[in-house]
């Protein structure tokens, strides 16, 4: 299959985002892929925000050799914020059986969707917008420029992916009204690589070695950027209720380090941002990873068959309804941002304690042997765009 995967930026030098992964995954799966994209950084040099610009180019040649993709780089000659336009090279699209647009939001790729469309090729989006700005005058413009184009977007595609629902609302809120009864939606985690993540219990042995951790000792982690609206005190005292050691790995705020500090003493370890060899170890040793808030991590820990404790939500119901080694608590109603913010009054220590009792339950089951979990696999995800992509090029024979 020739598949052609259009994007306004790529960062040839992360290989964790979809552009990379995307590509190499079915470039490895026998297709004929290119990669059609701006030539500048996804960081643009006039934001509010100031960021370090990065150069994008700057593993162009190994991402080639190692993929074996064609990377089609496109001068950009117009550019505002996230906004871009580059001239598409028209003969690709032309020769490629399916067309993969990554977010409208980057402009050009709304063309390259029209073009495709013009040129009766099937078209596969993956949006990845949650909501709109709203704080500033400047935000709300940027917003409504956006919503127009992925409603402009809307009208060529014939298959939406998202990674939570937070992504599928906001773009069936803001399509036309005959995509939005008729397009496939799916939900379509970016995959884990495999060689990355997974159960090793050597690493297990000797990180809690390293600790001083009993290897009967039941262990719970939390990691990411922790800041004050994830919790972290109250997952200490749920850990602490439960008979749980925790760990807690990752950037630490200030005001959740002086909430910390308040409580009585304790015997939670805590760690800095690690790499991915070492947060594979975490994962490893710990028996639980415990999660407030939705993150990508939750792909990255499921694949070591460490248990997960979540919120109950609409998406942890839509993912993880049939998986015994996930537990959710509390209800959807504690969030006032679905997955991401709490409700002031919400309470979550007595429905995480419970949660943590419960697994602890399955962790006394000889029976239950732990293993990596490849659902969420780079490769498994691959396979089921492929088995999209050939859905959108034979509608009749998929119905």
């Amino acid at each position: 299959m020739r598949i052609l995967v259009a994007s306004g930026f790529f960062e040839s030098g992360l290989p964790s985002y979809r552009e990379y992964s995307y590509c190499q995954q079915l470039a490895a799966a026998g297709h004929e892929v290119a990669l059609m994209c701006g030539d500048q950084s996804q960081i643009w040099s006039r934001s509010r925000v100031k960021l370090a610009v990065t150069d994008p180019l700057a593993n162009d040649a190994q991402f080639v050799a190692e993929t074996g993709v064609r990377l089609l780089r496109r001068h950009v000659f117009l550019r505002y914020s996230d906004f871009v336009l580059y001239r598409p090279l028209v003969g690709e699209i032309r020769r490629a059986d399916v067309v993969h647009i990554i977010e409208f939001r980057t402009g050009t790729t709304v063309l390259i969707a029209a073009l495709a469309k013009l040129f009766g090729k099937p078209v596969v989006y993956d949006h990845e917008q949650r909501g709109d700005r709203l704080a500033t005058w400047y935000s709300r413009a940027d917003s409504l420029w956006r919503r127009l184009l992925v409603r402009t977007g809307s009208l060529f595609v014939d298959a939406v992916r998202h990674t939570v629902l937070a992504n599928r609302e906001h773009f069936l809120a803001n399509c036309v009204k005959r995509t939005r009864e008729k397009v496939e939606t799916m939900f379509a985690p970016l995959g884990v690589d495999p060689q990355r993540f997974y159960f090793d219990p050597v690493a297990r042995t000797a990180l809690r070695e390293r600790h001083g951790i009993a290897p009967d000792t039941p262990l719970a982690v939390m990691t990411g950027k922790l800041h004050s609206y994830k919790r972290v005190p109250e997952v200490v005292l749920a850990c602490r209720q439960a008979g749980f050691r925790l760990m807690l790995v990752g950037s630490i705020a200030q005001d959740v380090r002086a909430a910390l500090a308040e409580l009585p003493p304790g015997d939670e370890i805590m760690l800095d941002q690690v790499s991915a060899t070492e947060l594979r170890a975490v994962y490893s040793a710990a028996d639980v990873a415990v999660f407030t808030t939705f993150t990508l991590s939750y792909w990255e820990a499921h694949a070591t068959g460490v248990r997960l404790l979540i919120p109950d939500s609409p998406f942890s119901r839509l993912v993880f309804e049939d998986d015994a080694e996930v537990r959710r608590y509390g209800e959807a109603a504690m969030f006032r941002v679905p997955d991401e913010e709490y409700q002031p009054q919400a309470r979550i220590a007595e429905p995480l304690a419970a949660g943590l009792v419960a697994l602890r339950a399955r962790l006394a089951d000889p029976t239950l042997r732990r293993a990596s979990q490849l659902r969420f696999s780079a490769q498994t995800q691959a396979a089921k765009l492929i088995e999209l992509y050939d859905r959108v090029r034979h509608p009749s024979v998929a119905r």
